[in-house]
């Protein structure tokens, strides 16, 4: 009945403001799953706009249902990615022992709802415990090479338990976990192992896997999933394809400097002069990290990794396999830190002896973005050698 209210006199003060708590926590957390709301058509009313431009393109009901999917899993999973980057920004000035403590008591707190210690408390309260045991999975790569940076820059072997926090956290996604664990073992001088590891992150890195980024530059209304992504969804267990078929951004922290690649070391002071000013406020945590796409990493990786095993054919199609997923417009529709991936390959054209391509390349990266990029350094870095 129009404009007839039933819930009128039918709840008391208390219970309104017991029904408001409950909605302002799924509007925080859970918000897609309004969209699947029988009662009442709620679902379809809310989606409207989405149904609406569906059927003026005339798309059959199921490429709406993928449309609709797609914007949710990439929806949750964006939230998901945002909510550690907070919870790891809250100990940003730790030194790399604190940190360890601060996430190995938070990991063992986190399933258990036992949170008044720590000052995340305000943003795992908002999570259900699902996603709660998913992230303190998820910071176990944190913890592990945060510990295994430790021991590489004091000389100490990385024990078995480092390799479990690694093992704890390496279907978290189908990427970035893998990608730290080579890029240690890579710093640590076991080369085939970190071989053996890049060849299994590019076999599970089909055209099907989606980029995800909790950053801030991506926004899941504007960029859509990929269309073989949405596609799984619809035909698979939604849980198992969330872990093997999403990438997230690969994100070193300053107390996990041992564990990356020396280049990757001028992202974490990428700020020069007056930068930092600069800065929006969802960048001015993650910009003191190095933070890439899990895919030109991979390729990267393997440059570093084959050129120091002495393969160079597989070297040479590394490089040339991450100049496509930088270059190639059809990549960059899943990259979100292209300055950091340009900068990669343009390392990589420096180690080939090409100084005057790759500082083209940076100058360009500078011009594009004139602020906060560490193509600042590398150009003074190479017009000093030149």
């Amino acid at each position: 009945m129009d404009e007839v209210n039933l819930f009128d006199g039918k709840l008391n003060s208390d219970q309104r403001v017991r029904l408001r708590t409950v909605l302002d926590i799924i509007m925080d957390t859970h918000l897609a799953i309004l969209a699947f709301v029988k009662t009442d058509d709620l679902g379809v009313r809310l989606l409207n706009n989405v149904y609406t431009v569906a059927i003026r393109n005339m798309k059959p009901r199921r490429a709406m249902h993928e449309e609709i999917t797609g914007f949710l899993s990439v929806y949750g999973n964006v939230f998901l990615a945002r909510s550690i980057r907070n919870i790891l920004e809250e100990a940003a000035d730790n030194t790399p022992d604190e940190l360890c403590l601060y996430l190995h008591s938070l990991i063992n707190a986190m399933p258990f709802h036992q949170l008044h210690r720590h000052n995340s408390e305000h943003i795992l309260s908002r999570l259900d415990n699902v996603n709660r045991v998913y992230i303190s999975r998820y910071l176990q790569q944190h913890l592990a090479s945060t510990a295994a940076s430790i021991c590489l820059h004091h000389g100490m072997q990385i024990g078995n338990r480092i390799l479990t926090w690694y093992s704890a956290a390496i279907d978290t996604n189908v990427a970035s976990t893998r990608l730290k664990l080579a890029s240690m073992l890579y710093c640590k001088g076991d080369l085939q192992m970190a071989a053996n590891v890049l060849e299994d992150v590019e076999r599970r890195y089909d055209n099907t896997v989606q980029a995800i980024c909790g950053c801030g530059r991506m926004d899941p209304l504007v960029r859509k999933p990929r269309k073989e992504f949405t596609e799984l969804l619809n035909e698979g267990d939604t849980d198992v394809l969330m872990t093997h078929k999403v990438a997230y951004c690969v994100r070193f922290l300053r107390q996990e400097v041992y564990c990356a690649p020396p280049i990757l070391h001028f992202e974490m002071v990428r700020g020069v002069e007056d930068d930092i000013q600069h800065r929006r406020s969802n960048e001015r945590g993650w910009m003191n990290w190095a933070v890439v796409d899990a895919r030109p990493f991979l390729h990267y990786l393997q440059y570093l990794t084959f050129r120091d095993l002495g393969l160079r054919h597989r070297q040479l199609q590394a490089l040339r396999t991450l100049r496509e997923s930088i270059l190639e417009d059809s990549r960059q529709h899943q990259m979100f830190h292209f300055e950091t991936a340009a900068n990669l390959l343009a390392h990589c054209w420096e180690m080939e002896g090409w100084i005057d391509d790759a500082l083209r390349l940076y100058l360009a990266l500078q011009t594009n973005m004139p602020r906060n990029n560490a193509a600042n350094m590398h150009i003074r870095r190479l017009t000093n050698v030149l």
